[in-house]
């Protein structure tokens, strides 16, 4: 009886002692610095998102959170870095409409499948697009470009940051609205875009309120219209939508942070608390102010609504591209 009695101490003991690690690991998370891949040049609104937040949920966990940048292809070549990276919760993604919903349509044969090989963790930010033209355009308000634009759309151009980015999205859903084809000129990002309607080379983009703010002030472009019912404080001039005879043009960019898929279930949880807390700091939400950007519902914030979110805009896009006559494309 005493012997029997020793061994089962000795399992118990040895079973305690089995379990203390792996509860030790999980407390600890994180141990070391996190890293976030943007899968877009520097610059870009989803690259000035990205800083604010990871600036934030730093504080929060008490790391280094470091921005990365990985661009190409409309940002599946950064995509599948991540996809590929271990699923401890160290690696994230900061993703946006065109990255995760439209990719899933836009390319044949991606090295990931969004729904299968990411786990999203919460929505992050809401980001009003804007209707930049070029400072020679001629056109000082929307009407005037819908015009120019039927009569003389075989000879424009819009910039984008590639196939399935936000702003090349943006410029299908114009396509759409005003009934015009106007040909897509695709740059390594969003940034570079920018930077050649500034220049005069291409005639317009589709920006982010958060860029668009330094782009027209800069006096070498003009925002004519920001694509929502209403206008936006950072650009109060600027008319919206809401306003024209195209009252239903809408189009937001929704940011989502994600990590592969296969991170433990505490890790997301940690993450998706300090992602929460992230956009409720002071300084976060003073940034979110001056870029126009909003913080999610609550729901789209937690970790399923922010899948239930992913899955319905994938579907949404398949849909809308179709009609569009948007043709897939090899990925990369």
């Amino acid at each position: 009886m005493k012997r029997k009695f020793t061994i089962a101490a000795l399992n118990a003991v040895l079973g305690i002692a089995a379990i203390i690690p792996v509860a030790a690991s999980a407390e600890a998370f994180p141990s070391h610095p996190l890293t976030i891949i943007v899968p877009f040049t520097a610059g870009g609104a989803t690259d000035v998102l990205t800083r604010t937040i990871a600036e934030g949920l730093s504080q929060e966990l008490g790391q280094p959170v470091v921005v990365a940048n990985v661009p190409g292809a409309g940002g599946s070549i950064g995509q599948a870095k991540v996809a590929r990276s271990e699923a401890n919760g160290y690696t994230m993604l900061l993703g946006n409409i065109g990255t995760l919903a439209a990719n899933a349509s836009l390319y044949t044969n991606l090295p990931y499948n969004v729904l299968k090989d990411f786990t999203a963790i919460a929505s992050v930010g809401d980001a009003p697009q804007v209707l930049t033209v070029r400072s020679t355009f001629p056109a000082d308000n929307f009407d005037q470009f819908v015009q120019h634009a039927l009569k003389n759309g075989k000879d424009m151009h819009v910039g984008t940051a590639g196939v399935g980015s936000g702003s090349f999205l943006g410029g299908v859903v114009l396509n759409a609205a005003i009934g015009a084809n106007i040909e897509p000129v695709h740059y390594r990002g969003a940034a570079q875009a920018t930077s050649d309607v500034m220049a005069g080379h291409i005639d317009y983009t589709i920006e982010s309120s958060s860029t668009a703010v330094s782009t027209t002030a800069s006096g070498k472009a003009k925002a004519l219209l920001v694509l929502r019912e209403e206008r936006v404080p950072v650009l109060p001039d600027v008319p919206a939508a809401g306003e024209t005879k195209f009252p239903h043009l809408k189009y937001d960019i929704w940011n989502m942070m994600l990590a592969p898929k296969g991170v433990p279930e505490p890790v997301l949880k940690t993450l998706n608390d300090a992602i929460n807390r992230t956009l409720q700091r002071p300084e976060v939400k003073a940034r979110y102010a001056a870029m126009g950007v909003s913080v999610p519902a609550a729901e789209q914030r937690s970790l399923d609504g922010a899948a239930k979110l992913l899955s319905s805009e994938v579907e949404s896009w398949r849909k809308l591209l179709q009609e569009a006559g948007v043709k897939p494309q090899s990925g990369n």
